[in-house]
């Protein structure tokens, strides 16, 4: 639905464009029609309330398209372009989360929180090339750490990554199907439209008295524990969020 959705934006903005093009000869201007038809794209994203991180694709993809023509590539080029995106932004692709890569300051708060919460066992969902996982993997050797991404190209680079440490195992699970039971803490950094239902699953499964780390987005219906204000490029916000009896109980 989402990629559909998308593609109504392209489409659409297009469209609009290509009439405006027929009633003013301004718009025939490679620049000027360009610069409207991504304008187009954007707003109509906003009102089909996609996520914000479709923004820069809507701004960019014609005038990337525009270029590669002009460019003339060998289309065996293009294809590589394709596969490798996929592979890179699959779960984008699919409707799900994008990928979002965590800073070295996040991973540090992080691994000052395991030590806190004497945490045996952590995954994180969404993990993409590894950039919380392998260093808590790193810091906390008595940790079993988990990195769950679905997308196969930052799954690989973190399996490459973690490949020399015993504590580490890189999955593709569907974490939506995991038992998050067995984890002491878990980390996600993944999106709006992903948070009901993770949130949900963690306050059903996650034990009494275990931690939820959610970067940048707040868990729905939920009081976070805490909020951890972050040193970063991004100024990340972690919202920390204590499993209670009466939230599983409310949650079964």
């Amino acid at each position: 639905m989402t990629i559909l959705r998308a593609l109504a934006c392209q489409t659409l903005a297009l469209l609009l464009t290509l009439g405006l093009a027929y009633l003013q000869p301004i718009f025939h201007n490679p620049i000027v029609f360009l610069f409207t038809q991504s304008s187009f794209a954007v707003g109509n994203s906003f009102l089909l309330r996609q996520p914000t991180w479709w923004i820069p694709i809507h701004l960019l993809f014609l005038p990337s398209v525009f270029i590669c023509f002009t460019l003339a590539l060998p289309a065996w080029i293009y294809l590589l372009t394709v596969i490798v995106l996929t592979l890179v932004f699959w779960g984008t692709i699919r409707g799900d989360v994008p990928l979002f890569l965590s800073s070295s300051e996040v991973a540090e708060v992080v691994i000052a929180l395991l030590k806190k919460e004497n945490a045996q066992t952590f995954v994180d969902l969404g993990a993409g090339v590894g950039s919380v996982a392998i260093p808590v993997a790193e810091k906390l050797p008595t940790v079993q750490v988990e990195a769950s991404e679905r997308a196969p190209l930052p799954w690989l680079i973190s399996a490459f990554r973690g490949r020399n440490l015993s504590n580490f195992t890189a999955s593709r699970h569907n974490f939506f199907t995991t038992d998050f039971s067995k984890y002491d803490v878990i980390f996600a950094f993944l999106s709006p439209l992903a948070m009901p239902e993770v949130s949900e699953k963690i306050k059903r499964e996650m034990r009494v008295g275990t931690l939820f780390i959610s970067s940048s987005f707040p868990a729905p219906n939920w009081h976070p524990e805490r909020i951890l204000y972050i040193n970063d490029r991004r100024e990340t916000l972690l919202y920390l969020y204590r499993v209670q009896k009466n939230e599983t109980s409310q949650t079964v």
